[in-house]
């Protein structure tokens, strides 16, 4: 599939090269016509310089720049490597032009004294690294703007989606079906345990809280997640009763890290509503976090099995993956998948830094 921001990228570079080297052309052309007169050879001599300048920034782009990505240098570093590149690329660039623009295009200026070649190669070569110089600067520029620009892009898209998850926490967790069944539950226990009772309220005012507030952060840590999710499994513990078990086994050097919010129990929703909830013996969720490789791995296993026809994330779980991948990359990818025949597994995983 065609990456249509790359291709556009693509596109516009070639424009821009196009045109900057004709006009570049262009105005060393009738500069030097008009302070030594006209010569064909002199168009012929700087097209030649032209169409090697052409050629040599476009193979150091190709192959330095992007090779090395200098785009994510730092500011003093790149400045450097553009200085010395633009130094050194003038120097070749003279070495090509001199021989080719004397045996091929020699312009015979008998007021003019002859410049020793030495003389000619250093005056030239500082001229065209300016030039190179000059192409440098107006490349990362262009390339500051794109960056930024995609920058602005993903800002936008992760605003989105976060919106969008805030409008499915609140669909998903504050309907009047959750809340009644919630309250239902609570009620039936003011007489029979009212010390649970209040614990249920807790963990039911805790819940709406958070889905409500959410929206204010992309980030929340991984301990104050799994807070609201062990809220979340209090209050349904009390529909299912002994159909729901649950175990976490957190890595304490993980209780830190950052995910979006809401990740964690939306997977526990899921792993709920589409598996545990649909087995007449009812079953377990197992909540995981570990370190490995410089990441954070969190899986939610439960007790069931993916329907072929339901193999597809919902749009729940897919805005989760979304987030994930903007503030994270592809690294963090939302898979869900059956395990072995008897259990569902659901994984992401973000980068340690």
């Amino acid at each position: 599939m065609i990456d249509i921001e790359k291709f556009n990228k693509e596109k516009m570079y070639w424009i821009f090269q196009a045109i900057g080297w004709m006009l570049f052309y262009a105005l060393f052309s009738v500069i030097l016509l008009y302070f030594v007169g006209f010569h064909w050879n002199i168009l012929y001599s700087y097209g030649t310089t032209t169409v090697v300048g052409f050629m040599l920034s476009h193979l150091f782009r190709q192959y330095v720049i992007k090779r090395n990505n200098w785009a994510k240098f730092g500011i003093f570093r790149l400045a450097l490597l553009v200085a010395l590149s633009s130094v050194i690329i003038g120097f070749i660039w003279s070495l090509i032009i001199i021989p080719i623009s004397h045996v091929c295009f020699p312009i015979d200026i008998k007021e003019e004294p002859e410049m020793h070649w030495l003389l000619e190669v250093i005056l030239t070569s500082v001229n065209l690294s300016i030039t190179i110089l000059g192409w440098q600067l107006i490349y990362f520029l262009f390339q500051l703007f794109f960056n930024f620009r995609q920058s602005e892009v993903e800002k936008w898209k992760l605003e989105a989606a976060v919106k969008d998850a805030e409008l499915i926490a609140l669909k998903s967790q504050i309907n009047p079906h959750f809340i009644f069944n919630s309250l239902n539950n609570i009620r039936s226990l003011v007489i029979e345990n009212p010390e649970k009772a209040r614990d249920m309220i807790t963990h039911l005012s805790g819940l709406l809280r958070y889905s409500v507030q959410f929206n204010n952060k992309e980030k929340v840590s991984l301990e104050y997640e799994l807070e609201i999710v062990q809220n979340y499994l209090n209050l349904e513990s009390i529909q299912l009763e002994d159909r729901l078990q649950y175990k976490l086994e957190i890595k304490p050097e993980t209780l830190e890290m950052k995910i979006p919010p809401m990740a964690v129990q939306l997977l526990v929703e899921n792993a709920i509503k589409h598996g545990i909830a649909n087995l007449p013996n009812g079953g377990q969720i197992n909540i995981k976090s570990y370190l490995k490789d410089n990441a954070m791995s969190v899986e939610v296993i439960n007790t069931g099995q993916l329907k072929e026809s339901s193999t597809s994330t919902g749009i729940g779980l897919k805005n989760a993956s979304d987030r994930l991948k903007l503030l994270f990359g592809k690294l963090s990818d939302l898979k869900i998948e059956n395990m072995d025949g008897q259990h569902v597994l659901a994984r992401f995983t973000v980068p340690v830094n």
